[in-house]
């Protein structure tokens, strides 16, 4: 064995693999190949099958569970065609060896087979080329809307100080019309900007919830808060209906807040003058929070509802003048109770309205007694 594992170190040196060793045909009755015999293997080939080697059989007859079977089809080629064989086979565990088998004379009659293993690791499921494309377009558009709102709260704000009249009067009262119109735009932009950085972040699982207890009726009013100014200037009444014994919400509030804003924005939007506006939340039979945004505005067609919740669709339906918008706020919405565990319904019919349900499951719901520093699960924060 002196021989063999002189000329091993050689093999071993030369092929630079992981593990290394040396197995002799043992033919059967008829002189049919049976199996091969380890006569000898380096530490990182044993630790690859978890046992010592030498000595050992590798067994035709023992591979049903799959251990080795393609360890042994590679060597029985190497015998069979006298030349060296390279395989890419399933090893036990899952995980992949490289497999380079080549004929080797150990100074035996048998015939020897000089083998090296190199472990891979699992197979990577390849990232199909359209989820690629995908992903790195929603990488550009997190990347853009950071890139924009800088400038874009610089124009906001000294829009503001012209309309203040910080510095002293503008003059003519056009130059004050022209700031509010630059305030108004810069406004709505930055909304889309907001929306689509949303949108994107979720696209990427780049959003990290930062989860706590949250007043969903505090939440709710103030957002109504917010939209009330819209809502007055479109002539669109706006109203609550909060249930008085509401659990608390164990989710992000930043989230929350951005999926009723924008389907209150989306009522407001395409709700016509003199027409209704509605928020609504009370607990669920399930122990569930659901709130409600319903409206009287123009309403989607059947056959545009899935549309209007993918990015930027829209329906095509006539709809109050300046209501037009990018078709982010209810995809936004559902990616974000996606997040949630729950989910977003949406029920509507032409010139009859639009109702949205948010349905937080049950586990999200906490009871407003909680004990000092319990935030969920009684897992403290």
């Amino acid at each position: 064995m002196d021989l063999i594992g002189d000329r091993l170190s050689g093999a071993a040196m030369a092929a630079l693999a992981d593990g290394m060793g040396v197995l002799a045909a043992v033919p059967g009755s008829g002189g049919v190949l049976e199996d091969f015999e380890w006569l000898t293997a380096n530490r990182a080939a044993e630790r690859l099958f978890g046992h010592p080697l030498a000595g050992r059989r590798l067994r035709a007859d023992d591979l049903q569970d799959g251990e080795g079977a393609g360890l042994f089809a590679c060597l029985a080629e190497c015998v069979a065609e006298k030349q060296a064989v390279r395989r890419l086979v399933i090893a036990p565990g899952g995980a992949r060896w490289r497999i380079a088998a080549a004929p080797f004379d150990a100074g035996i009659a048998a015939p020897t087979v000089c083998v090296t293993l190199v472990e891979l690791g699992p197979e990577i499921p390849a990232v199909p080329e359209s989820d690629r494309a995908h992903r790195a377009k929603a990488e550009f558009l997190a990347h853009m809307s950071h890139e924009l709102r800088t400038p874009l709260n610089a124009v906001l704000g000294f829009s503001e100080v012209l309309l203040a009249e910080t510095f002293g009067p503008l003059g003519s009262p056009r130059y004050r019309s022209y700031a509010a119109d630059i305030h108004a735009s810069g406004t709505h932009l930055l909304s889309l900007i907001d929306g689509i950085l949303d949108l994107s972040q979720s696209e990427t699982a780049r959003t990290e919830m930062q989860e706590e207890a949250i007043n969903v009726a505090d939440a709710a009013r103030q957002v109504l808060a917010q939209v009330g100014d819209r809502a007055a200037a479109r002539g669109v009444d706006i109203g609550e209906d909060l249930s008085g014994d509401l659990p608390l919400l164990y989710g992000d509030a930043r989230a929350l807040q951005r999926m009723l804003t924008n389907l209150l924005s989306n009522a407001v939007k395409f709700t016509p003058s003199g027409g209704q506006v509605m928020l609504s939340a009370s607990p669920m039979p399930d122990g569930g929070i659901g709130l409600m945004v319903a409206d009287t505005g123009a309403g989607i067609a059947e056959d545009e509802m899935a549309r209007v919740m993918e990015p930027f669709g829209s329906a095509g339906m006539t709809a109050p003048r300046g209501a037009n918008g990018a078709g982010i706020g209810l995809p936004v919405v559902k990616r974000l109770m996606e997040m949630h565990g729950g989910r977003l319904d949406l029920y509507s019919e032409p010139g009859a309205g639009t109702t949205a349900i948010l349905m937080f499951p049950a586990r999200r719901s906490l009871p407003h007694a909680a004990p000092h520093g319990i935030t969920h699960s009684g897992a403290r924060a």
